[in-house]
C-alpha cells in the first residue's frame, strides 16, 4: 500500500519525534551555556530573551574559531571546493578532448561557486557549523532560487535508519498569518484574534517522508490544514532539505563536538568563577578600628585633619588566600591549554591575509582531519556533496549547463581533500613535460599535443583559458597564412631578382 502523505498529521508526527529529541536538546543547552548561550536558550528565543553570561569566553572563542576554520577548509572563498568529472564512456562518445572537457567543467565549477556566493550561502553555513558543534544537528534548506535557510535542533524532528538515511523528518517554524498566500488565509477559520491580525505567529510544519519507492514526499501544514501547492516528490539526491549531523554515531540525531569536552569546560567555568569572585572579594577595602576611634570619625576625616587615635588603632582587613587562589589559577591554566588545543585556538597555520593559498587551505584541512577525528570527512559527505548537487540543479534550471546535458554527459563529484589536489596534478604534469623535453629535446613537439598540455596545466591551477590559449583552428589558420605568405614570397623573389639584374645591365 503506497504512502499518502496528505492523510498524516504533521503536528502529531513532530510531537512524537520531539520526545526522542529531548535528551539531545538538553545536552545542547548545557553545552550552549558554556560556549554561546544564544544558540540554545533555556526558554523560547524572543526579542526580550535574557541569556546567561559565562564566567569565561574560551568556549565561545573556541566554537567561533573552529567554525571559521571549518568553513575556510570546507568552502574556500572564491574557489571551487570540488572537482567535476565526466563518465569516461560518455566522454569518449562525445569526441571532446580532455582539455576541452576540463575547460567545460571549469566553467560549470565557477558557475556553481558564483551561485553559492550570490545566494549568501556562506553566512548560513557558518550558523550550521556552530549549531552542529554545540548542538550536534541542524538542517540546511536550499531552495531552487533565493537564499538558503538553517533550521536549529529545537525546530527539527527526525527518524533515521541505522545507515543514516532520513526516513522521516518534520520541521517546525513560525509564520505570520499575513505572510501566507491569500487562498490559505481564506481557508483558515480556526484562528483567534491575535493570530488573525498578525500579532501572534502560527506554527508551520514541513513533513518529509521517505516512501516505498525510496523517494521523498514533502508537504507543509498550518493549523492542521495541508497547504495546496506545497506537495512535492524528490529523488534522494534532489531533496532540498539536508540533515547535517556533526558527529554521526548511528543515532537519530548527531552528537556535538563540545559534548566530548563538556567536563573540562564545566571545570574551567567553575574555576574561573571562583577566581573572579576571590579577586573581587580581595579588591574590597575594609578597615578594622578600635572602639576609641569610631568608623564615622574615620570616614569623615580629610587630609590634614587631626583626630584622636594611635597608629595601631586602624588595621586593613586582608584575605590571606593567595596560595589557594594561585592553585586554582594553575589548574585553570592547564584546562585552558587543553581546551585551546581541542578547539585549535593555538594554531597558526593560516596567515592573516585576505587571500590564502590552496596549500594553506590543505594544511588546515589536514589539521582539522587529525584534530576532529574524521568529522571533516563526514561533513564532506553529508554537507558538501549534497550542496554541489543542489546548486548544480539550480544551474540546470537556469539553463546554465544546458549544452553539457544535451550531450548526456554524466557528472561525477569529488569533494573533500581530493578536490584540493590540483597543485599535485600541476606538479605531475610539469615534471612529465620537463622529463619529456630532457629526453626528446626540440623534437618533443612532434610527440606532444602542446595546446592540450597547456589546458590541463591551466585547469590544475584553476586558471580560465578562455581566449588565452589558441584553439586548433586558430593554429591551422595561422599556419595556412604563413604558408601562403611564404609561397607569395617565393613567387615574387625571381621577378625581383630579374628586375635587379636588368637595372644593372642598363647601367653598364
Amino acid at each position: 500500500m503506497s504512502l499518502d502523505i496528505k492523510t498524516m498529521n504533521a503536528a502529531a508526527e513532530y510531537t512524537r519525534l520531539e520526545d526522542k529529541r529531548q535528551p539531545f536538546h538538553t545536552r545542547a543547552k548545557d553545552a550552549s551555556k558554556l560556549t554561546i548561550p544564544q544558540l540554545f536558550p533555556d526558554t523560547e528565543d524572543t526579542a526580550s530573551t535574557t541569556y546567561s553570561t559565562p564566567y569565561q569566553s574560551l568556549g565561545a572563542r573556541g566554537v567561533n574559531n573552529l567554525a571559521n576554520k571549518m568553513i575556510l577548509s570546507l568552502f574556500p572563498p572564491a574557489t571551487a571546493f570540488f572537482k567535476l568529472g565526466v563518465n569516461q564512456l560518455a566522454k569518449e562518445q562525445s569526441g571532446v578532448s580532455d582539455g576541452d572537457m576540463q575547460n567545460a567543467m571549469y566553467t560549470v565549477e565557477k558557475g556553481i561557486v558564483n551561485e553559492m556566493e550570490v545566494s549568501q550561502l556562506r553566512s548560513v553555513l557558518v550558523d550550521i557549523i556552530k549549531q552542529g558543534a554545540v548542538g550536534g544537528s541542524a538542517v540546511l534548506y536550499v531552495p531552487e532560487e533565493g537564499r538558503p535557510r538553517a533550521y536549529r535542533l529545537p525546530q527539527v524532528g527526525v527518524k533515521r535508519s541505522r545507515s543514516g538515511v532520513v526516513i522521516k523528518m518534520v520541521l517546525k517554524e513560525s509564520v505570520n498569518f499575513l505572510e501566507l498566500p491569500s487562498d490559505v488565509r481564506n481557508s483558515l477559520t480556526d484562528l483567534d484574534d491575535k493570530e488573525r491580525d498578525g500579532s501572534k505567529d502560527l506554527n508551520l510544519y514541513t513533513l518529509i517522508i521517505r516512501d516505498d519507492e525510496d523517494k521523498y514526499q514533502v508537504i507543509q501544514e498550518v493549523k492542521g490544514m495541508k497547504i495546496d501547492g506545497t506537495e512535492a516528490t524528490y529523488n534522494p539526491e534532489d531533496l532540498p532539505y539536508v540533515f547535517v549531523p556533526f558527529v554521526d554515531r548511528n543515532e537519530d540525531y548527531g552528537r556535538s563536538y563540545v559534548e566530548d569536552f563538556i567536563g573540562d569546560l564545566q571545570s574551567y567555568e567553575g574555576l574561573r568563577q571562583a577566581i573572579l569572585e576571590a579577586a573581587a572579594e580581595s579588591a574590597r577595602l575594609i578597615y578594622l578600628v578600635k572602639p576609641i576611634l569610631t568608623p564615622r570619625k574615620l570616614q569623615k576625616a580629610r587630609s590634614g585633619d587631626v583626630i584622636q587615635g594611635g597608629p595601631d588603632d586602624v588595621k586593613v582587613l586582608q584575605a590571606d588566600k593567595r596560595l589557594d587562589v594561585g592553585m586554582a589559577q594553575q589548574e585553570a591554566e592547564v584546562l585552558r591549554t587543553d581546551l585551546a588545543t581541542a578547539f585549535l585556538l593555538d594554531s597558526a597555520v593560516r596567515r592573516n591575509a585576505e587571500r590564502v593559498t590552496a596549500e594553506e587551505i590543505r594544511k588546515v584541512s589536514q589539521e582539522l582531519e587529525v584534530a576532529l577525528g574524521g568529522i571533516y570527512s563526514t561533513l564532506a559527505n553529508v554537507l558538501q556533496e549534497p550542496l554541489v548537487r543542489l546548486y548544480l540543479k539550480r544551474l540546470v534550471k537556469k539553463g546554465f549547463i544546458k549544452d553539457i546535458l544535451k550531450e548526456s554527459i554524466e557528472l561525477e563529484i569529488t569533494t573533500g581533500s581530493a578536490a584540493l589536489g590540483r597543485g599535485t596534478e600541476f606538479r605531475a604534469i610539469q615534471s612529465f613535460m620537463a622529463a619529456s623535453v630532457e629526453l626528446l629535446g626540440p623534437e618533443v613537439s612532434k610527440f606532444m599535443n602542446i595546446p592540450e598540455a597547456l589546458q590541463r596545466m591551466a585547469y590544475s591551477l584553476d586558471v580560465n583559458t578562455g581566449d588565452l590559449i589558441k584553439s586548433q583552428e586558430q593554429l591551422e589558420q595561422e599556419q595556412a597564412a604563413a604558408q601562403k605568405a611564404e609561397l607569395q614570397k617565393n613567387a615574387v623573389a625571381p621577378a625581383i631578382n630579374a628586375a635587379n639584374q636588368q637595372d644593372l645591365a642598363n647601367k653598364e
